[in-house]
């Protein structure tokens, strides 16, 4: 017998996020029609799916989707001897990107109109749902992992970077593109790659422009594992019984890093009302790259037939990957 159980929380699309209980304690989360969880209490894991409509980018409303999942799981789990979770895994949907970032569309509008309001109002949702992932939405003890089982750019490489333990499967690759259209990564990425790396590697990182295979992101420290394409959820599940006897342990190391390494919410605000006064002041040059990655965006994920976008000739290469 299953239970549906009401959450008074909406976002807004107006579509309430829901809890479905099921025998033996498992539950399925639907906290909007782009982001989804399952529970499994035997491992006491959360596993979460983000499905984005047309191009898998963090719109406005899914990173309000974000932030109500994260108040619901922080909500749900409150009580570790009632229904414990010890692991929140986010996952991609959509096959072979993890997550494209910003949405450049929305972020050119806003631009060209000048509207600091609504781009701060972005900026903020932002990173809002990615630091809440980073304390491990509210749950005393919860390990985050970022399974990438596809491309990572931009704010997806930052959502990634923000979570404890980040595993990619060996054909993803991750960039950070911002510098390309004379901007930078605000929404935590040079923040948490503080943590991970030091000053050369971060540099190296989102002052190149250019895409990094996993391996390569694994000998500079950026990632924690690297598995065969289709390995991924395999090397989630092996991590989760590895760490099963020592659960205490690892969850006060887990603290004592958020403790010596620490990124505040007040810190991500200060260095994205950097990011808002930079995008203001973009150049013709600057607007034109973002509608140029913008439009490739679209002739990947979305019928093309439907937008009539004037694409710029290529006018760079991505230098040739380590083999």
């Amino acid at each position: 017998m299953t239970h549906l159980v009401a959450v008074s929380t909406a976002n807004r699309n107006d579509t309430a996020a829901s809890i479905l209980a099921r025998p033996g304690g498992a539950i399925d989360f639907t906290f909007s029609g782009e982001l989804e969880g399952h529970y499994h209490p035997a491992d006491q894991v959360l596993w979460t799916r983000s499905t984005p409509r047309g191009i898998p980018c963090f719109s406005l409303d899914l990173l309000r989707a974000m932030t109500q999942s994260s108040r619901v799981i922080e909500d749900c789990f409150r009580d570790p001897l009632q229904r414990p979770l010890r692991y929140i895994i986010l996952r991609s949907g959509v096959p072979g990107v993890f997550s494209v970032g910003g949405d450049l569309g929305y972020f050119h509008k806003l631009i060209v109109a000048q509207d600091r309001t609504r781009l701060t109002e972005y900026a903020h949702a932002a990173v809002e749902a990615i630091h809440r992932n980073y304390v491990g939405h509210g749950v005393p003890g919860a390990t985050t992992i970022a399974l990438l089982e596809g491309d990572a750019l931009g704010g997806g490489f930052e959502q990634a970077l923000s979570c404890d333990i980040v595993i990619a499967e060996r054909h993803v690759k991750a960039a950070f593109p911002e510098v390309l259209f004379d901007m930078f990564p605000g929404m935590g990425g040079l923040s948490f790659l503080a943590r991970r790396t030091n000053r050369r590697i971060a540099n190296e990182l989102t002052r190149s422009g250019r895409a990094y295979t996993a391996l390569e992101l694994f000998d500079l420290g950026v990632v924690d594992a690297v598995v065969d394409t289709g390995a991924g959820v395999g090397a989630a599940q092996a991590i989760v019984r590895q760490r099963t006897h020592q659960p205490q342990a690892h969850r006060a190391m887990d603290a004592v890093d958020r403790m010596l390494r620490p990124v505040t919410l007040a810190e991500l605000h200060d260095v994205v009302a950097l990011w808002v006064d930079a995008a203001l002041r973009l150049s013709e040059r600057g607007r034109q790259w973002m509608r140029r990655l913008h439009a490739q965006q679209l002739a990947q994920f979305v019928t093309p037939a439907s937008h009539t976008v004037a694409v710029a000739p290529r006018a760079v290469s991505s230098r040739q990957n380590r083999a």
